[in-house]
């Protein structure tokens, strides 16, 4: 019996089916009266012919179809679940220059930002990924029309279907396969010595083209020109180890001026300003695909394979477009970097634009010149049952007690994390958000660093002078602390966090706080505002609501939790 998927298969397929069999039809009719009956008949050819060219324009259709259907599907959706390397896709943020806010890698890690770039991410190619992760590590602290116009495009992508699926095809022409190594080549500026003079192989394949003429002049000289072979498939392959690891950077950007090519013909007038920097900038590169048309050819063909092998080989032509690239690179540069920064900016919107459809609800932040935070029923969005919480933020601190498990640190990053995205990507997880620009600096959690011989209280101490050696009168900056010196004594751990704590309020910073030392809530009841979380033990165990409320801490799991646990009694009997 036929499988309801098969059936389903030939359904879709129905029509291809029916032209492929026609054409092949219309051939061998065409072929088989021809011999037996009339030449005549081989018009019969031309009829297969048409078929077959409408076989094609239904494949055509067929995969677009295809692809819109993986499109839709995937728009979105919770996460878009593929292998990411970080190292590779934080390169274009690591080579290029890093604005004055920058997001260092300790208040990356404390927010869980992979996990959260992993969640934002439905890019279709190196540039996209690339960008979108220079993007969320680059908060605007000054310029945030730039903020207001990424709004633009990323809310006309959730409007318009029809324009983000057009943006959507073209770019997933670009082999995400490679490409990784394209913005190391144009911002790295590796230093590629050539292995011979380059006069050696213009010299060689001007002797390689007219090698033939050999041939002609007498068939005794194929021994000549198989030497002169030798020699150049000598110089290929030992130069092909040389460049080899650059050649998906070179066929990539090859693929990026295509794209851009395609995308340049599109018109619409929220993208205008893009898509005119793109025609602008592909301008004055459009002679590079001729330049490396012989560079890392491929083809599934293996004859052609073959061919194109003895090919670039007898004329050095994949190592001759190579240097040449490299120079074109060189007195372009600026240009190729402009154009994969545009495309990367494309990709990303319309990847955040998804993003903001998975989302339970999400606002678009509003930016005021007075110092303040207010942020209205925010949530985490990696927590797969979130609580929101509200907080406002004025001239006093804020500093947040509870037990342990009841949702301190949880609410410190997300009070991070919308104000990383706001100034990123423009989009919060909460229903409103209002805020000052704000320069965002966290110390969370660290452990002890073993292999530099480092102590959880050093890697503390070095964590927090780092913030208050930024920490000026210039920008607002908002300080996000869990637990300070949590690796000391608790008498020498509160002196120095009430010092730290009460230094830092009087300058131009936001302060948010999470500590188990409820006397810091005392001693510094003129600076910060308290509030807390609780818990209750219930016959579940002990039970959180995870909702924020005013005041300090009234409650303490810590031998709750060990007798919920089934510690002896001796432990936990209180006295």
């Amino acid at each position: 019996m036929i499988s309801e998927e098969l059936k389903s298969k030939i359904k879709r397929n129905f029509w291809l089916i029916v032209l492929l069999s026609l054409a092949a039809i219309s051939a061998y009719c065409g072929l088989l009266l021809a011999k037996s009956i009339s030449p005549a008949y081989l018009w019969l050819l031309l009829l297969g012919a048409a078929f077959a060219f409408l076989a094609y324009l239904e494949n055509r259709r067929l995969e677009k179809a295809r692809l819109l259907a993986k499109l839709r599907r995937e728009w979105g959706c919770e996460e878009l679940n593929k292998e990411r390397e970080f190292k590779e896709i934080s390169a274009l943020f690591e080579l290029a220059d890093q604005s004055s806010g920058a997001i260092d890698s300790r208040t990356w890690n404390d927010l869980n930002m992979d996990l959260v770039f992993a969640q934002v991410e439905r890019t279709f190619s190196w540039p996209g990924s690339q960008r979108l992760y220079q993007i969320l590590r680059s908060p605007e602290l000054k310029d945030m029309s730039k903020i207001v116009e990424r709004n633009t495009i990323i809310s006309e992508f959730e409007r318009d279907r029809k324009l983000r699926e057009s943006v959507q095809v073209i770019l997933s022409a670009m082999d995400n396969r490679i490409g990784s190594g394209l913005c190391t080549l144009l911002w790295g500026k590796p230093e590629i010595r050539p292995v011979h003079p380059l006069w050696v192989y213009s010299v060689m394949f001007a002797i390689g083209l007219l090698s033939p003429l050999l041939l002609i002049a007498d068939v005794r000289y194929i021994t000549a020109v198989l030497i002169i072979f030798q020699i150049n498939m000598y110089l290929h392959f030992k130069v092909q180890k040389q460049i080899r690891a650059y050649f998906e950077g070179v066929r990539s950007l090859r693929q990026l001026l295509s794209v851009s090519k395609r995308l340049s013909s599109l018109r619409h007038e929220v993208l205008d300003g893009r898509l005119s920097e793109i025609r602008t900038h592909l301008a004055k590169v459009r002679r590079f695909n001729k330049i490396v048309r012989f560079v890392g050819i491929e083809t599934t063909d293996p004859f052609m394979h073959m061919f194109q092998q003895y090919f670039t080989i007898l004329f050095l032509a994949e190592v001759r477009g190579f240097y040449r690239a490299l120079e074109f690179i060189d007195e372009n540069r600026e240009t190729v970097q402009s154009l994969f920064l545009s495309i990367g900016d494309l990709d990303a919107m319309q990847s955040v634009a998804s993003y903001r459809a998975s989302l339970k609800y999400y606002c678009i932040p509003r930016f005021v010149p007075e110092r303040g935070f207010t942020l209205r029923d925010a949530y985490h969005p990696l927590l797969s049952d979130p609580v929101p919480n509200s907080i406002v933020v004025e001239d006093l601190g804020i500093m947040v007690t509870g037990s342990n498990m009841s949702g301190k640190s949880t609410f410190l990053r997300t009070i991070g994390l919308n104000a990383l995205m706001a100034q990123t990507i423009g989009t919060c997880t909460a229903h409103s958000y209002q805020a000052c620009p704000v320069r965002l600096l966290t110390s969370i959690g660290r452990s002890d660093n073993v292999v530099e011989g480092k102590s959880y209280y050093l890697e503390e101490a070095l964590s927090v002078l780092r913030i208050l050696d930024v920490v000026d009168d210039g920008i607002v900056t908002l300080v996000i602390f869990d637990e300070l010196y949590r690796g000391t004594n608790s008498e020498e751990r509160i002196f120095a966090a009430q010092r730290v704590l009460d230094y830092l309020v009087r300058r131009n910073a936001l302060i948010f706080v999470a500590t188990h030392d409820l006397e810091l809530t005392d001693l510094l009841a003129d600076t910060y505002s308290s509030f807390h979380f609780s818990e209750r033990v219930g016959p579940l165990g002990l039970e959180f609501d995870y909702k924020l409320k005013k005041g300090p801490a009234t409650t303490r799991n810590a031998i709750a939790l060990l007798r919920y646990l089934g510690y002896p009694e001796e432990i936990t009997k209180q006295e």
